[in-house]
């Protein structure tokens, strides 16, 4: 059994629902984004370059959150630190704070605030996107990001957690100091520079995104999606994005919600007839946040009973 790290990880979800993101100027992931802003130029334009920074990086977060949760004795407090160190690593509230504005604007029609509001989920150029396009888009964030926003964290806290709370923190610290990298520097336009962050976070993510494979098919199940559009979709297009992981849940959500997901010039994934829209995006954040729950329960049942 591992209470503490179980303790921790009720509590940080509880941080997460109850309060969402913490302010920027104190959040770990917004100083992540700076100091890799700041050692970028710095570096070697190359593979060795990008070694050093991720190592950097991943260490000058990761080794803090370790020693500042070792340093603390008194066991409450030791939770109460960990909980909020593991909340700053995931965003469930997030994915409905960061998506809900751009289905709002849609409803209004103001598809110029829609898509001024669209590169805070995904990074694709707005401009031109229509209202379909950018329905798809926040519809393919909502489900890319139940990956690497809320269950790649706590798997990876879950996972090392066994052998104690601080190690479980600092993996989950370390997974979010690579995604940001990757999000930062993972593009073809970085070449090599970039192509370490980029595979590792590809690896990090390969078994997360496949063992949520069934809780994102049970969610439809559930919330009375369709589970043979889900099946079908994620059998026959989950591959198309160049991403390994991506497609996973991408294709899961466009057979589930029957309309098709489409990055212009890239993929359409989801073989049906209806475009994605407005209502499709809140149609899948419910499919992610049960989801989500079935499997942070499955989580702390494994650190209570294992």
């Amino acid at each position: 059994m591992h209470i503490e790290a179980g303790a921790t990880l009720v509590g940080a979800v509880l941080i997460d629902r109850i309060l969402g993101e913490p302010p920027d100027r104190v959040h770990p992931t917004v100083y992540m984004g700076k100091v890799v802003s700041m050692l970028k130029p710095l570096m070697p334009c190359n593979a060795l370059g990008g070694v050093l920074l991720l190592l950097i990086v991943t260490l000058v977060f990761s080794l803090p959150a370790y020693l500042m949760i070792t340093s603390l004795s008194w066991i409450s407090l030791k939770v109460a630190v960990a909980a909020i160190l593991l909340k700053t690593t995931f965003s469930w509230r997030a994915l409905s704070e960061y998506t809900l504005p751009v289905k709002r604007a849609l409803e209004s029609g103001d598809i110029e605030g829609a898509r001024e509001l669209l590169p805070y989920i995904v990074s694709r150029d707005p401009s031109q996107l229509n209202y379909e396009e950018i329905s798809s888009a926040a519809v393919e964030s909502i489900a890319e990001n139940s990956i690497d926003a809320v269950a790649a964290p706590l798997l990876y806290f879950t996972i090392f957690s066994f052998f104690d709370l601080e190690l479980g923190v600092a993996a989950a610290v370390l997974y979010r100091a690579v995604n940001t990298l990757d999000a930062m520097v993972g593009y073809p336009k970085y070449a090599s520079f970039g192509m370490p962050s980029a595979k590792l976070d590809d690896l990090l993510n390969f078994p997360v995104a496949r063992l949520f494979i069934p809780f994102l098919l049970l969610s439809t199940c559930l919330t009375r999606a369709s589970l043979r559009g889900a099946l079908e979709s994620f059998l026959r297009d989950r591959k198309k994005p160049t991403s390994p992981n991506a497609g996973i849940a991408m294709s899961i959500m466009a057979g589930a919600l029957r309309v098709r997901l489409k990055k212009p010039g890239h993929y359409t994934i989801g073989d049906f007839h209806s475009s994605a829209s407005t209502k499709e995006i809140e149609r899948a954040l419910m499919i992610v946040d049960v989801a989500s729950l079935l499997y942070i329960i499955i989580l702390l049942f494994a650190l209570l009973y294992f």
